[in-house]
Order: structure tokens, then sequence, then C-alpha cells
């Protein structure tokens, strides 16, 4: 009977020791899945974050473009001439020409708007490359990759649209390129009709 007792003691200690471990496996699995669900909202959090924090340097880039160039505007005469002239000579010491001497055009603007301006908004005639010459008299930007300039020249007047897709620069150069050109500059453009 001692051999018994004995036995049934060790078995219901066995018995009690298998079903607390099956209660830290319970516990276990719970703790595993929780963290496991912590990990995964953690990993998303982050990643929201940084979607935040991109657009936020998108939007922070483009409102800089329209300060730049809203602070042109603005300007006091004398102030923009100043600034244009230390614009050029800082081009002259960086060994650029400011000033190239040619720039061969195929047509004039009022031969280009006789010929393309029939086409309807929308349309490009993009298998054609035309060079055009003219001043500036205005600029617009839609974006940091999209500039709009109004280009006089001969009495006619043509909207130019420079797009960064359509560009040979990358995006930092297209910026760079043109927050140099201002209203009044007198520029070569190439590009198809559209």
């Amino acid at each position: 009977m001692e051999g018994s007792i004995e036995a049934q003691k060790a078995n219901s200690g066995l018995s009690m020791a298998s079903s607390a471990s099956s209660e830290q496996e319970a516990v276990s699995k719970n703790a595993l899945k929780k963290a496991l669900k912590n990990k995964q909202r953690d990993e998303e959090r982050r990643r929201k974050e940084e979607e935040i924090e991109k657009k936020a340097a998108v939007m922070q880039s483009s409102r800089v473009q329209r300060t730049l160039l809203a602070d042109d505007e603005d300007m006091d005469p004398t102030q923009y001439f100043e600034n244009r002239q230390k614009v050029l000579a800082a081009q002259k010491t960086a060994g650029t020409n400011p000033y190239p001497h040619k720039f061969y055009t195929s047509m004039s603007i009022p031969e280009f708007v006789k010929e393309y301006g029939v086409l309807e908004d929308g349309d490009h005639c993009e298998d054609v490359e035309v060079s055009l010459a003219g001043r500036i008299m205005n600029k617009r930007s839609s974006s940091a990759k999209l500039f709009f300039y109004d280009l006089h020249g001969d009495g006619a007047k043509v909207q130019v649209m420079a797009d960064a897709r359509k560009s040979d620069l990358d995006n930092a150069e297209f910026s760079k390129f043109h927050s140099g050109v201002k209203r009044g500059d007198i520029v070569g453009i190439t590009g198809f009709p559209g």
C-alpha cells in the first residue's frame, strides 16, 4: 500500500506539473501573439511616419520654390538688378558664359504660331523638333517638376511647358536650371510643339 500511495502522489504531482506547464505554454502563446501584434503595429507606425516625413520634405521643397518665385516678384527693382548682377558674376567666375554667342532657331515665334496654332489642347507632335528664341515675359510653376514660360518675340507669344519627365536632366539639375531662369531673360528653347 505504501508503494501505491507513493505512486499516486507521484502521479498526482506529475499531472499537476503537466497542467502547470500547459498553462505556461498557453500564457506564452498569448504573450507571443501580443508581442507579434505589437511588433506589427510598431512597424506600421514607423512606415507611416516615414511616409509623412517624405511628404513633408516634398511639400517643403515646393514651398521653397514658391517662395523663391514670389521673392523675385515682390523685390524692389534696384535690389532685383543687384541680385541678378551677383548671379551673373558668379556664373562668370564659375566658368560658364551667361551670354552664349549663338543659338540657331528653326523658325520665328509668329511662324510657329501660324503653323502649330491649329493643334487642339493636349495634342503633341513629338516627332517634330523646333527651336525658338525670345524673351521670357512670365514664369509660372505648377510644381518643382513643371514650369510654364510665356515666350515673346516678333510681336507674338507662345507658352512653353518645361516638364521634368520629358527633360534630359535629372530632377536636381532640372530644378537648379529652371530656378536660374528669370523673367526678362532672352532664351533659346528646343522642343516639340504641343
